[in-house]
């Protein structure tokens, strides 16, 4: 009579550990976790420890920084059920158009904040032209976001004609080079972003009603909520941190380059799709995409340290983005089978 009892309670508390186990280590963060780790001890025992030093590591945060701010941008515009094919190009736009406007070598230079605040114009009025394109006059995101790529890589490479934009004040160079405690600042700036960001899309209202949006804009249209005017918005937010990878960049590398971004939206789009967006919509996890953009970081920093050839590395960034891609296409097929 004494012993029945208890194997039930065992029973029922391994069944209630077995259920948490499985929670914590189906969950999408976890998993990135535990992927970031096994990657990291492959490449510091392949590199000799070189991997662990602390230069190196800091690398990898400056490295992943650009990649980051971009895929905040494309995590809230996939939520809203688009995407952002631009924000490669939006950054080299930025970039140049900043570093044209403050270099010693034009006749028109300006202070460094009117630079910075036109530099930021123009990335939000990019974000703003596919927000009033897809949301507005209902084109394809596609289509509206491949356009503005190409604008804005040709803008950028008329304005320079193919040079590098070189001579820029000290000031400006100090935002990208600066350090503190050894970490440079734009690190400290994305990392509060992403903070910030992810408390207001989960709390602010106006941002948290992009999920119920991205899931269902009609239904989401019925029941009042202002659908062109979200969705707008969230390109613009896409383009206006497009912008900031820009400054960062262009301030670091103490150059503006009408090719800086190339190819970024690959990363961009995979770092929020592995970190948990969708391209059905209604869904995505800003700390899953700050995990995707830290793994993505170390696997290219693992091409250098390791002498990687750049092609393969372009193959790599290629392979993580399909899949990407069947992940989420597995994922809402699971969904829909439960």
């Amino acid at each position: 009579m004494t012993k029945t009892p208890k194997s039930s309670g065992a029973s029922g508390s391994r069944a209630v550990v077995i259920d948490l186990l499985q929670r914590v280590f189906g969950a999408r963060t976890t998993t990135l976790l535990l992927t970031i780790l096994v990657v990291s001890i492959i490449l510091a025992i392949a590199s000799n420890g070189t991997f662990l030093r602390k230069r190196n590591l800091v690398s990898v945060l400056m490295g992943m920084t650009y990649d980051l701010l971009m895929a905040m941008g494309m995590t809230l515009v996939l939520i809203l059920g688009g995407i952002d094919l631009s924000v490669g190009s939006v950054l080299g736009l930025s970039g140049v158009a900043i570093t044209m406007l403050m270099s010693k070598h034009q006749p028109y230079q300006i202070t460094l904040p009117t630079a910075v605040a036109i530099g930021f114009v123009v990335a939000v009025l990019c974000g703003a032209v596919n927000g009033l394109g897809v949301a507005k006059l209902k084109i394809a995101p596609f289509i509206v976001t491949l356009g503005m790529m190409a604008v804005a890589r040709g803008l950028a490479t008329v304005w320079t004609s193919g040079w590098y934009v070189s001579g820029l004040p000290e000031p400006y160079l100090a935002i990208g080079q600066g350090t503190l405690l050894g970490v440079p600042y734009p690190v400290y700036i994305a990392l509060v972003i992403l903070a910030v960001f992810s408390y207001v899309l989960g709390r602010w209202k106006p941002l948290n009603q992009t999920f119920y949006i991205g899931h269902n804009p009609q239904a989401a249209a019925l029941s009042g909520l202002k659908v062109t005017l979200v969705t707008g918005f969230g390109y613009v937010i896409s383009g206006l941190l497009s912008g900031l990878a820009g400054l960062f960049m262009t301030s670091r590398l103490a150059m503006g380059f009408f090719q800086f971004g190339v190819g970024y939206e690959l990363n961009a789009i995979a770092a929020a799709v592995i970190g948990g967006a969708s391209f059905a919509g209604g869904s995505g996890s800003l700390v899953g995409t700050f995990l995707a953009a830290l793994l993505i970081g170390v696997i290219n920093n693992g091409f250098v340290l390791l002498k990687g050839d750049p092609n393969y590395k372009t193959l790599v960034q290629g392979l993580i983005v399909f899949v990407a891609i069947a992940v989420d296409a597995y994922r809402r097929r699971k969904e829909i089978r439960e």
